[in-house]
């Protein structure tokens, strides 16, 4: 990647800020504040799905989960509706977060709309950046989290299968392609199929 220097500062600052989240996840026997790890998989699989992506999709990659610990689900009702406001106010609060720390780096107000607008989800499947890092969350969730969701969801298969069901109806041609590439386990991929058919 060969980014301007704002890029390096931004990061930093960015990777800072996840310090301040205090709940952990450990990869590969190392400790992480548990969104910064979040940021990071972001990143990685950005760098592998789309290599040539702009400065600013790393940006709202990086960012897509910044701050996210400030609003707890809890603070919103625990059910549906309360998820979908909890879901929706974040993406506006990150937005914000990140756009404030992105202007103090020094990036312009177009670079800057732009990556709130991807952080926002703004304009899927007609905004090409915001379909990518919609992708790119997709692919973060299959590869890391979807087992521990399965896991947690199993005694509901209806309910889990229609939501991974969401999860793919979301995704370009290009990220289903990238998915069917994971090498899940064998009754996971069973699950997938099914519900995706």
């Amino acid at each position: 990647m060969n980014f301007s220097s704002n890029y390096t500062l931004a990061v930093e600052m960015i990777e800072a800020a996840y310090q301040s989240n205090l709940e952990t996840e450990i990869e590969n026997g190392t400790s992480y504040p548990k969104e910064f790890l979040y940021g990071k998989r972001m990143v990685q699989v950005l760098e592998s799905f789309e290599p040539h992506a702009t400065e600013e999709a790393f940006l709202a990659a990086w960012c897509q989960h910044l701050y996210r610990w400030e609003i707890p689900r809890d603070s919103y009702p625990m059910d549906r509706k309360g998820y979908h406001q909890w879901r929706t106010y974040l993406y506006t609060y990150q937005a914000e977060k990140a756009a404030h720390l992105l202007r103090e780096v020094g990036y312009s107000k177009e670079s800057v709309s732009a990556i709130s607008e991807m952080i926002e989800k703004k304009d899927l499947k007609t905004n090409a950046d915001s379909q990518l890092i919609e992708d790119v969350v997709c692919l973060v969730f299959l590869q890391y989290y979807i087992e521990d969701f399965v896991e947690k969801h199993k005694s509901d298969m209806e309910k889990l299968k229609r939501i991974i069901l969401r999860t793919w109806n979301k995704m370009s041609d290009k990220a289903h392609n990238e998915a069917l590439k994971i090498p899940f386990k064998e009754d996971l991929k069973n699950t997938i199929v099914e519900a995706i058919q």
